[in-house]
């Protein structure tokens, strides 16, 4: 392992830097160039802010990039050893050992992550600090936007990026490649819908950490590593970031959007089998390291298993018709029929209840109580509830419980208004974990 430390032309190296940008990178110089030389450009005074290139083990000319570039940024290089097939998973923009290696060396109170081959607007760096109202405060992470990114390998106008784009960002400055290319449905950040949807304010989203991607993000350092930075068991393409916005959205960082802070996505070679591979490798991580803790990554793991495979509208829609029928709800107690289903269980029984309420009758069974509300679940919990039983914020899609964990599965009518959707899944969860299955909802009956 080894490091350089660069100065930039402006001088400043007693000045402490504002923003610490951090570039992982992997035998791809020449992008690394351009994403320097987009970072030589910024309105920013050159002189407030660093930028971190950590490199997985180049064998091509990438430290004579860097170092091409001292004078002009303020920079450091950090070089770690080829790991051969230990490492190479990572190297699909899942590079998340990297990324922390860059994230310790920084120097600034706010980390700017951004992907090699991505370039930044000249406004990008003065855009994430306005969103995060100088000097940086802890409590938001911001989600850049990026021009020029496919989704996924098609054959969809709406999805490929439009033709002449590669050379365009090789001698074009990243704002006429923009305002070249604006229009084209294929250029958007492929997020754009999304954002849309909700007024271009992330805190309107039940799940936003979903959108919130790593090629261009920013949060503050004392942020980021209240929650441990990155995950380095993610391997390969996908998730590690989703996963990292999960952390801090639950440890009270809510996570906004910046339009001002743009970058573009430069088009380069993808192997679009081995990041799908590496993607549902991280799904399966990501779902087995929260346990399926509460409604949305129920829904995650059901979108997972369509045959369509993820796509970024489903989750959303999933989630708000989950919250719609919460609020419908909301003072729905099952307790009678709760009691009446408990009747002709004999009391060494193990019972499972899927949409308990919170009135819960005084049973002398132990129980799994799950309730799709978060506010049912703390009222359980607040009664009691937990002194006796195992209470959850589960929909009933996917418990994390093992295979035939009790003998019965009751499910109550508060899920009459999900039925529909997600009744199968249900079902078919509840047979897995009970023995037998008593469905009290008045969509369905089922013994």
């Amino acid at each position: 392992m080894s490091e350089i430390d660069g100065e930039s032309a402006g001088g400043g190296a007693d000045v402490a830097p504002r923003i610490s940008v951090i570039v992982p990178t992997y035998n791809r110089a020449e992008d690394l160039r351009l994403t320097l030389e987009s970072l030589c450009a910024q309105t920013l005074p050159v002189d407030q802010y660093e930028v971190v290139v950590t490199d997985d083990g180049s064998s091509d000319e990438t430290r004579s990039v860097v170092e091409s570039f001292a004078g002009r940024l303020r920079f450091k290089y950090h070089f770690q050893e080829d790991l051969g097939a230990q490492a190479a998973p990572m190297r699909d923009n899942g590079v998340t050992r990297v990324r922390n290696a860059g994230a310790r060396l920084a120097a600034a109170p706010l980390l700017v992550f951004l992907d090699c081959a991505t370039l930044a607007g000249p406004d990008l760096l003065a855009a994430y600090l306005r969103a995060h109202t100088p000097p940086a405060v802890p409590g938001r992470a911001v989600a850049g936007y990026v021009y020029g990114y496919p989704p996924r390998e098609t054959d969809d106008p709406d999805y490929r990026c439009p033709p002449g784009l590669a050379e365009a960002v090789r001698t074009l400055t990243p704002q006429q490649v923009v305002d070249r290319y604006r229009d084209e449905p294929g250029f958007r950040d492929p997020r754009h819908g999304e954002f849309e949807k909700v007024g271009f304010d992330l805190r309107n989203r039940i799940f936003p950490e979903e959108l919130f991607w790593s090629s261009n993000c920013s949060v503050p350092a004392a942020d980021f590593w209240a929650v441990g930075g990155f995950d380095e068991d993610f391997r390969g393409w996908g998730l590690d970031d989703v996963d990292l916005g999960y952390r801090l959205i639950r440890n009270g960082t809510a996570i906004h959007l910046s339009l001002d802070a743009w970058a573009i996505e430069s088009p380069h070679e993808r192997d679009g089998a081995v990041n799908l591979a590496g993607f549902h490798r991280n799904a399966r991580s990501f779902f087995d390291k929260y346990q399926f803790a509460e409604p949305p990554l129920e829904l995650g793991w059901l979108v997972m298993q369509s045959p369509g495979g993820p796509a970024l509208a489903t989750l959303e829609t999933l989630n708000r018709q989950v919250a719609d029928w919460t609020h419908q709800c909301a003072g729905l107690t099952v307790a009678a029929e709760l009691e009446r289903a408990f009747a002709p269980i004999a009391p060494d029984e193990r019972v499972a209840v899927f949409g308990a309420g919170a009135v819960v009758p005084a049973v002398r069974q132990r129980c799994v109580l799950a309730d799709f509300d978060r506010q049912v679940v703390d009222r359980l919990l607040a009664n009691g509830a937990g002194a006796r039983h195992d209470v959850r914020h589960n929909l009933g899609i996917h418990t994390a419980l093992p295979d035939n964990a009790v003998d019965t599965v009751v499910i109550t009518s508060r899920l009459d208004g999900l039925w529909s959707a997600f009744g199968s899944a249900i079902l078919a969860e509840a047979h897995r974990i009970g023995t037998r299955v008593s469905v009290l909802t008045t969509n369905r009956r089922h013994g």
